[in-house]
């Protein structure tokens, strides 16, 4: 079984490669920027930890509401790294890590693109520049999910290899899903991928299970290449189906969006290429992209990997329909005293995107820096129900001598009833005060004008010591832990300014 060859494409030229080079560095620039993510803090917390103490913390220090239950953290690694690359440039460390990792996904994509795929300039920009429109809203933040889009994409090159008979590929499969399984929970969506590709293979191809199998099971096996074993396993087929109403990125694509636009102009553009295409049609390559294809409607966050699936297994159907559409293309001939314009651009752009950038993070979402602030020198020391968004942030900045209510890692480590009775709480709905009488909080810190801040207005129990345009702190009028609280607030200034990482 071997690829077919496509139909004679035109050559890159000098002029070609300089344009691309032009077109990279506008992306690198654009990408430069880097914006707070509500895990963020927390990532390079435990990173750092980890670094620290040198093994991996499976009981929680810092919430009172985890006691008695296990931590399974399947994102330890990628935090490890976040925590190298804090110690080694601090902010400037953990951008260039987001930015490498990020590049390195569209530099394997433009290589495929034109080193194995051989498509010619214009189809590769086209289709290039749609992985860049599907991930790059994805990228703006340093999270395990970089890697994801990153290792997803090797696994497809594998895939779409195996497929036309290359199959020593596939032994490196069990190395790169040994790697992702400490890194970030998309693995299940690599290895989801990798199994659908096995069954369909072979019951098209049954005399290749000896070629396929081995590595894949072997693959299967890397799993468990864990701290947790088995049970990381469990944990997560638990918890992947279920709905995150409360985290924008686990929301179904709206389609009539900025994000909904793309995902209709990359359908689109697959549905026209395979169409006009004169390559053979490969249905199990175009099942699967039509399967990954349908995953953005049920997670927006599953976008990257669909615009991946569209460069890896459509993206010579592109090249090959462009060239059957185009007959009459001809290049324009450059005169060779412009030809190295775009080569000064692209390193001016380079140049100045560099040494203009602040290498600091711009704000992603509203962060309570005064109610921190105020809790940090008033030496408060207690329990903290805290907004959701708002829990690692805090634990960055306050704990473990602040205990934290609730914070991003979720069920990987609150039990289930737990988060149940906080999403009452957070929503104020339902029994709303649960939460507060299982483990009574000594404050709360929320989000102003939200349902749990103005039921807590009219509770007895509960007075509000501190508000500002972004969250209201309410002290516990029986905590003898909020008492220096509710001195110290009286001469607390906010400060006018703050940093706003870390």
């Amino acid at each position: 079984m071997r690829e077919h060859s496509p139909p004679q494409q035109l050559s890159w030229s000098n002029w070609h490669k300089a344009l691309m080079a032009l077109v990279w560095s506008i992306i690198v620039v654009v990408s430069l920027q880097s914006y707070t993510d509500p895990d963020l803090w927390g990532h390079l917390r435990f990173g750092l930890d980890a670094i620290a103490s040198g093994s991996i913390t499976k009981v929680d220090p810092y919430s009172y509401l985890t006691q008695g239950h296990p931590w399974i953290n399947h994102e330890w690694l990628m935090e490890v790294t976040m925590g190298v690359a804090w110690l080694a440039g601090n902010e400037r460390g953990l951008i260039l890590l987001r930015l490498i990792v990020y590049m390195a996904t569209l530099a394997i994509v433009l290589w495929w693109l034109t080193g194995v795929k051989k498509l010619s300039f214009i189809p590769t920009v086209i289709v290039w520049l749609c992985v860049v429109a599907a991930t790059i809203a994805f990228n703006t933040v340093v999270r395990p999910q970089l890697f994801t889009f990153l290792l997803f994409a090797i696994t497809l090159i594998i895939i779409d290899r195996a497929e036309y008979g290359y199959y020593r590929g596939l032994w490196l499969m069990p190395l790169v899903v040994a790697t992702w399984v400490n890194l970030h929970g998309g693995f299940l969506a690599g290895c989801g991928v990798l199994g659908v590709w096995t069954i369909a293979h072979l019951a098209l191809n049954r005399h290749r299970w000896l070629q396929v199998a081995p590595p894949v099971a072997l693959s299967a096996l890397a799993t468990l290449a864990n701290p947790y074993g088995w049970d990381l396993l469990r944990f997560l087929l638990e918890t992947a189906t279920g709905d995150r109403p409360e985290i924008a990125d686990w929301t179904p694509l709206a389609v009539r969006s900025s994000l909904g636009l793309v995902y209709l102009a990359i359908v689109g553009l697959a549905l026209l290429s395979v169409y006009f295409s004169t390559l053979p049609r490969r249905p199990v390559l175009i099942g699967l992209f039509a399967l990954v294809a349908v995953m953005p409607l049920m997670a927006v966050r599953h976008l990257p990997l669909m615009g991946l699936a569209f460069a890896i297994f459509i993206g010579e159907h592109v090249g090959v329909a462009w060239h059957q559409i185009m007959r009459q293309q001809r290049d324009i001939a450059i005169p060779r005293q412009l030809q190295a314009v775009p080569w000064v651009l692209a390193i001016v752009v380079i140049a100045s995107g560099m040494f203009g950038f602040s290498w600091r993070f711009a704000s992603g979402m509203n962060m309570p820096y005064n109610a921190m602030i105020l809790l940090r020198e008033s030496d408060f020391r207690g329990k903290l129900m805290n907004d959701f968004g708002w829990g690692q942030f805090l634990i960055w900045h306050l704990g473990p001598a602040v205990q934290v209510g609730m914070d991003g890692r979720r069920e990987t480590v609150y039990p289930h009833h737990i988060y149940e009775q906080y999403l009452d709480f957070h929503t104020g709905l339902n029994d709303w005060e649960a939460i507060l009488r299982y483990a009574p909080p000594d404050a709360i810190l929320i989000q102003r004008d939200s349902p749990p801040a103005n039921l807590l207005a009219l509770h007895p129990d509960w007075q509000q010591i501190f508000a500002d345009e972004i969250s209201v702190l309410f002290v516990n009028t029986s905590s003898t832990a909020a008492q220096a609280l509710t001195r110290y607030v009286q001469p607390f200034a906010p400060p006018a300014e703050v940093a706003v990482f870390p």
